[in-house]
């Protein structure tokens, strides 16, 4: 069997993970039903543990064509046939995600790169619109964030910013449903490797396709306002930061202009700016002011044509900010944060006062 194994075609390779990979995932449903009735589980049991073996080699296998070891590189060749079989057998990469659960972690690793390299070669595309068009495959990697296990989310992380590279998965992944607990839940969970690796795709998300994302953005301006506003305000020191890290990034962004300029056109955001410069962290009250310095100055300060409601809120407020920033990190020995302080501050101080009236800041 080793022998056949070893000289098996890389065409059969792909079809026999993907039969192992169904047989597994359908005797660990066997089991779990033997151990809810009561009945006998061992011949379930012997099943998957066959079926597992089975993936393993072959998987290891794959990933020696398509990636090689340190002692024999990888074979291009068979590795053009792994990724064309893998592109008309569609079900390979289902039933490889579906049963990457139930797999030890060394074969789960095999798995992932073999599934990224696929991703990644030049003929990938085909491969990720696979990967887009089947809704189980991104639903099942995502549940990995959702069940927050760091040995398994990790390594779907992976397989999805990798596949997310294809602006079809990217699409896919925004236009889900499931795409807005990103905010809600998995940048916030008690893992901070596992928060930190979706943090990552959504960034991945957010700047790796501008044009898409900007139009998701605009289309879906309120909802992503509201949802981006209460990372910012998260107590999660780590979330804070690079969501503001992020915010500059997205709002410096040629393709999301128009998304900027209503942004900081908002009042609201002006005052969640306002609130993180007096942040008790230093390192988020400088990535506040250099969001505000970078988007909101043209508009916020130096736009004589601002909304009534963003002149309204900085002229009342105009006293403190100054004072403040005149003291805001004085012992930073940069001298471009020193004159973009300066700016910031002499176009504050010259503000007029603004014929209609709004609630200042709290």
């Amino acid at each position: 069997m080793w022998l056949l194994a070893r000289s098996a075609s890389p065409e059969e390779l792909i079809s026999t993970v993907t039969s192992a990979a169904l047989r597994l995932t359908s005797a660990m449903r066997a089991v779990d039903e033997a151990l809810e009735t009561g009945a006998d589980a061992t011949a379930a049991q012997a099943n998957a543990q066959m079926a597992s073996a089975t993936v393993d080699k072959q998987l290891q296998e794959l990933k020696l064509i398509l990636i090689g070891d340190a002692e024999k590189d990888h074979d291009e060749g068979r590795g053009a046939r792994v990724a064309a079989a893998a592109i008309v057998q569609p079900e390979f990469a289902v039933m490889l995600v579906s049963c990457l659960h139930l797999l030890p972690l060394e074969t789960r690793k095999n798995a992932a790169h073999v599934f990224t390299n696929l991703a990644r070669r030049s003929d990938g595309a085909a491969f990720a619109a696979n990967v887009a068009n089947n809704t189980i495959i991104l639903s099942s990697l995502i549940d990995a964030y959702k069940d927050d296990k760091a040995d398994l989310a990790l390594i779907c992380g992976m397989m999805l910013r990798e596949t997310a590279r294809h602006e079809i998965v990217a699409k896919s992944l925004l236009e889900a449903p499931y795409f807005w607990r990103f905010f809600t839940d998995f940048v916030r969970l008690k893992s901070f490797e596992v928060a930190s690796d979706a943090f990552e795709l959504l960034k991945a998300l957010l700047v790796g396709h501008c044009s898409l994302a900007a139009a998701f953005i605009e289309a879906n301006y309120e909802t992503f306002v509201l949802h981006y506003n209460q990372l910012l305000q998260s107590e999660n020191y780590v979330t804070c930061r690079e969501s503001l890290r992020l915010l500059g990034e997205l709002l410096l962004e040629r393709a999301n202009f128009s998304t900027m300029m209503k942004y900081i056109s908002d009042p609201e955001n002006l005052k969640v700016l306002m609130s993180l410069l007096r942040s008790k962290k230093a390192r988020i009250q400088i990535e506040a002011f250099h969001v505000f310095k970078a988007n909101f100055l043209c508009v916020f300060v130096a736009n004589p044509r601002k909304p009534d409601a963003i002149n309204s809120i900085l002229f009342k407020n105009k006293d403190k900010l100054v004072a403040y920033l005149r003291n805001f990190h004085n012992d930073r020995d940069d001298d471009q944060f020193a004159e973009e302080k300066a700016l910031v501050i002499d176009t504050l101080v010259g503000l007029a006062k603004p014929e209609t009236q709004y609630s200042c800041l709290h």
